[in-house]
Parts: structure tokens; sequence; C-alpha cells
């Protein structure tokens, strides 16, 4: 079974991949299906999309692609150059390490000024709903790749266009929907890793949450035996091994770990490393603050195991332990 997805080298991540072009007929994005949405929600979907840079001479006051999605919600990592994100009436220059998170119903579009890396994970969102399952189809019967019929049902969903938007140019730091890891909601640090409250649950409809760890050399964690949460991670940049129901696998800079429910698995990190949560079903945030809370507040509860082991059912926290490996 495959558990790290390295997005550095598409020709192993993607099952398959989708195009749209400029009105010259340059290709002005390519997004490849890593893994599909599950459940009622759709979570778990990550997309690793190429966005191309906008042709010189194209007018950015008109064609910076406005639209809305009426469900769909949207966060991306910006993994290499630069854009104008529209959103709201406001104009927000973006770069590489930032990340952008769409709600339902904003108006926003985007301006490319180079290459960019737009790595995404959505839910509730139909957008190309089938493109993982056609993907699989073309990659294993190259010659149906151009068919008609198999391109027909990789229909786009949720994606309603509009006027080119009005907008007050803001810094980064005045938009709520591009946030960075240096600028989280809250932060935690506790032994060995620094936990990061990047998208609050409020965001997203309360659906998930987006939380991210930064952890130093020799940071161990351990989940629960047999845990109830799918896990899906996403290394932005450093090194962990993971042990997943026994077997050892690497995930450096720009990899997605695939960790199934019930999946017994344990992480050592290797170099100082910045991973993000992408299933966001823990409730990190809440706990966190409860957990501080305890620990300043009532001491003596603190130091119970059983108040602790309630806190983490109550806030579906399947990690076991976490340390230092002397």
């Amino acid at each position: 079974m495959k558990f790290v997805y390295d997005l550095k080298d598409p020709a192993t991540s993607w099952s398959g991949s989708a195009k749209s072009y400029f009105p010259n007929g340059q290709i002005s994005s390519e997004a490849g299906s890593v893994l599909p949405p599950e459940g009622e929600h759709g979570l778990y979907w990550m997309l690793d999309t190429l966005m191309n840079k906008v042709p010189e001479g194209t007018d950015i006051d008109i064609a910076h692609m406005p639209h809305y999605h009426v469900r769909g919600y949207e966060t991306f990592f910006v993994d290499s150059g630069s854009l104008w994100l529209f959103i709201n009436n406001q104009k927000v220059f973006v770069q590489k390490g930032d990340i952008v998170h769409l709600q339902a119903g904003q108006s926003h579009g985007m301006f490319f000024l180079e290459d960019v890396k737009w790595r995404g994970t959505y839910h509730d969102y139909e957008v190309f709903p089938e493109m993982h399952q056609v993907g699989l189809v073309a990659a294993n019967m190259p010659e149906l790749a151009d068919d008609p019929e198999l391109k027909a049902l990789n229909k786009g969903m949720d994606n309603i266009k509009l006027e080119p938007l009005l907008y007050t140019e803001v810094p980064a730091e005045q938009c709520l929907a591009v946030k960075n890891p240096n600028r989280p909601w809250a932060e935690y640090k506790l032994d060995g890793v620094t936990m990061k409250v990047i998208v609050e649950r409020w965001e997203n409809g309360g659906t998930k949450e987006l939380c991210c760890a930064v952890m130093q050399p020799g940071f161990t964690a351990e989940w629960d035996k047999y845990p109830a949460v799918r896990d899906e991670f996403y290394v932005r940049k450093g090194k962990v091994k993971f042990t997943i129901m026994g077997q050892e696998v690497i995930a450096d800079d720009e990899c997605i770990v695939n960790i199934p429910r019930f999946a017994p698995h344990s992480m050592e990190v290797l170099e100082e490393t910045e991973m993000y949560e992408l299933g966001g079903q823990t409730y990190w945030s809440l706990f966190l603050q409860q957990y501080t809370s305890l620990k300043m507040r009532f001491p003596e509860r603190f130091n119970d195991p059983a108040e602790i082991d309630a806190l983490k059912k109550k806030f579906a926290v399947t990690v076991k332990s976490i340390g230092i490996k002397k």
C-alpha cells in the first residue's frame, strides 16, 4: 500500500490530471489528482496544481478569473512564485510560504505573476469530482486517454463566474484569507514541537481545521493502537520517518502522507519539520486551549492521566504520546 506521495515527482504522485488554457492556446494550469475526496463532505481531497504565469500584456483588471463557489471551501499552499489574490473587494500580494483559505460564497480571483505550485485541499466542493477515477482509467488504458466519452465524465461544477472585481490593495496581514505559519491564530509550545492554529474550524463551516506542527529533530509521536481517525499530513519542509502498519517510510519536503483509519503508526522527526494536518478532524485548537488552561489553573487535574485521557477523547485526539528521542 502506498503511504507517501512526493509532489516533487508528479509522475508518481498524480493519478490523473486536467488542463486549462489561456485564450492564446497556451496551458494556463494543470491540476494533478493526488488523493480523492471521501465521505459526506468530500474530505481528504488533494490536488497538486501547476499554475502558469499569465502572458505578458494581459489586463489584470479584467483577466483575474473572478468566480465563487456555492458550497465549496478551498485551502491552497503557495509553494513557489507569487500572485495577486482578489477577494472580497481586496487585492493582495501572495507569495511562496503563504496559505490561501477561501470560504463558500466568497468572490475571488487570481492573477499569477510567476509559475506557482498551487497545492489545494478542499471540502464540500464539487469541481471535477470524477478526476481521480477518470485519471486512473486513462493511466491504465492510455489508448482511451483522449476518448471524448471518458473526458465528458470529468465535468466541472460549483464554479460560478463573475464580472471583474473591484478592489482596494491591502497588505497580506490585513486579509483574513491569506494565512502564514508566522501569523497563526494561536500557538502552543510543547516538548519538541510548536503547534500553530492556521485555519479555525469556524472558517470551514465547522467541518475541519488546519494546524501546523513545527517539530524539532528527535521529536517522536505515537498514535493510539487503532486510531479511529484517518490521518493525512503535508510535510511542507523537513524530514520525518513514519512507521505505518510496520512499514518504515520517509517523507521530506513537499510530501503527502496518507494513513488509513485503524492503521497503527508512529513517527520520528529527522530534521526540523513544518507539517500540516490536512484531514482536520481532530479539534486541536480547542484541545490545546483546554490543555493549557488545565495546566495553568488546575495543576492537580492536569497531572491526573485520567483527566488528560478524557480531554483527548472529547476532542478526538488520537495521539497517545509524544517525546524527544535521547
